[in-house]
């Protein structure tokens, strides 16, 4: 049985502890979905079907740039929240993505 897509929102609410902003690359399944400010945070939904997806950040640092891949297995649902988070202590985004569904 083939399910169809479903939303899922992924979101980085914006930081409160940086001064200076670098770029933030997102990628799901090997597309971009947002490039542009770390600092700023950001929210975009995309139309997925269930099953396992690959959620990969890239903060662009030049030489010394972090990637973080996780990854997401979705139910069949309403709709879907993953939501980032940044480890100061590791100065990456944090392994573990909250996902949570909705409706």
């Amino acid at each position: 049985m083939t399910h169809a897509p479903q939303p899922l929102t992924i979101k980085f609410d914006k930081p409160g502890f940086f001064l200076t902003d670098v770029r933030l690359v997102v990628s799901l399944d090997g597309a971009p979905i947002h490039d542009g400010s770390f600092a700023s945070g950001f929210e975009v939904t995309v139309q997925v079907p269930p099953g396992e997806h690959t959620l990969e950040t890239h903060l662009d640092l030049g030489v010394f740039g972090r990637k973080r891949r996780s990854v997401l297995t979705l139910s069949p649902a309403a709709g879907w929240v993953a939501s980032l988070s940044y480890s100061r202590l590791w100065g990456n985004f944090s392994k573990k993505v909250e996902l949570r569904r909705v409706g």
